[in-house]
């Protein structure tokens, strides 16, 4: 069947070139007079990604177009001719864009897409590292006035299938599609000077109420949502906790629940983005998903019922590209981080197999996290409970 599929492929991509190829062209242009839309297309042809059909979405009519220049690569002014794109929602990141504009909007046009995939890049790190490698591959090509992006598994096969649609022999010009930091954007000691990214509503879930009815056994004040967070805060800890265990010994029994009963809610990524819920206890304990602010508040809540010093930090990640937030706990005197999130569903169960439980705040500094470095405790001491 994959046979025939990539046979019925290799036909599509004749059929798509056969036309523009009788136009002879010269050596001065040497392009076949595809559109937009059938380099697309041929490019595609050639990509394991294109079984996925159903997964696709398409971006042809000149508003949708249009929108999705203005929209996801921020360039509301530009004067383009012809554009097609098709992607992935959700946590993929396969993209495939091609743009025919004015020859002077090439470079503007590629450092806008340079800009978007550090954001899209920002989007997944931590949280889906397949799709990360995707983006580290990514290819920017431009040809003339043709401006490509592609974001696939197969980059190179991607790159020799869009250089076909422009002759015999004619290569495209690739532009670095992933740039590191600035110097100018740098501490003296390295770290990533913090600026709030802006993008979502990083307010704290005031658990106030919820922990008052917790230490004194009556919920009759809570709300209907706060009473249902606390009943299945009560559930997790009859599961996890008992009464002789220590600090730690706790603080790692709900870290494993959290991470392996509670997803990623996935629809942060779509355009209308994740219901409040996802940010605050009730996703993770209640829907079994959340956002990193989810995550967060939900340890932080079952911390403060085991008794055990937490705070939660509002932060960034991915230079200062998305918004994020992890915990704190105090242990013995000494304060450590933690990053439920991304450290969802590790392989085995096991402390050694996380790599953000009680970590130093230069190790998350070193893994691209940006906060207020001056407004919360430096975490310093070795990791606590491993080795």
């Amino acid at each position: 069947m994959l046979v025939l599929k990539k046979y019925l492929s290799l036909l599509l991509v004749l059929a798509l070139l056969l036309p523009g190829c009788a136009n002879k062209p010269s050596e001065a242009d040497r392009t076949t007079g595809q559109d937009a839309e059938t380099i697309v297309q041929v490019v595609l042809a050639f990509l394991a990604e294109n079984r996925e059909a159903d997964a696709l979405t398409w971006y042809l009519e000149p508003g949708d177009v249009s929108s999705y220049i203005s929209d996801y690569y921020k360039l509301e002014e530009l004067n383009w001719q012809d554009g097609a794109v098709v992607r992935m929602e959700g946590a993929r990141a396969f993209e495939l864009a091609v743009l025919f504009l004015d020859e002077w909007d090439v470079d503007e046009t590629a450092e806008a897409l340079q800009e978007y995939l550090l954001n899209r890049k920002g989007s997944f790190t931590g949280y889906f590292p397949d799709q990360v490698e995707l983006i580290d591959s990514a290819l920017i090509l431009t040809r003339k006035q043709c401006v490509a992006l592609i974001v696939c598994e197969d980059p190179d096969t991607a790159q020799q299938a869009f250089e076909t649609c422009f002759g015999e022999g004619v290569n495209a010009v690739g532009i670095p599609a992933i740039l590191g930091p600035d110097q100018e954007d740098l501490r003296s000691d390295g770290r990533i000077i913090y600026s709030d990214p802006g993008k979502d509503d990083m307010t704290l879930f005031d658990s106030s109420a919820i922990l008052s009815a917790w230490e004194s056994a009556d919920a009759s004040a809570l709300s209907r949502e706060d009473r249902q967070v606390l009943d299945a805060a009560k559930r997790v800890f009859e599961q996890c906790v008992t009464p002789e265990m220590t600090d730690y010994e706790k603080e790692l029994a709900l870290y494993i629940w959290l991470t392996g009963h509670v997803t990623y809610d996935q629809t942060h990524y779509e355009k209308k983005g994740a219901p409040r819920t996802s940010y605050e206890p009730y996703g993770p304990l209640i829907k079994g998903e959340g956002v990193c602010l989810g995550y967060a508040t939900t340890f932080q809540l079952l911390m403060d019922m085991a008794g055990i010093e937490c705070i939660t930090v509002t932060g960034a990640a991915f230079g200062n590209r998305e918004n994020h937030a992890w915990n704190m706990v105090k242990l013995n005197g000494e304060w450590y981080c933690v990053d439920s999130t991304w450290d969802i569903a590790p392989v085995f169960i096991h402390v050694n197999q996380y790599n953000y439980f009680n970590v130093t705040s230069q190790y998350m500094a070193d893994t691209d996290h940006q906060w207020d470095y001056d407004s919360v405790p430096e975490a310093t001491a070795e990791d606590y409970g491993r080795g």
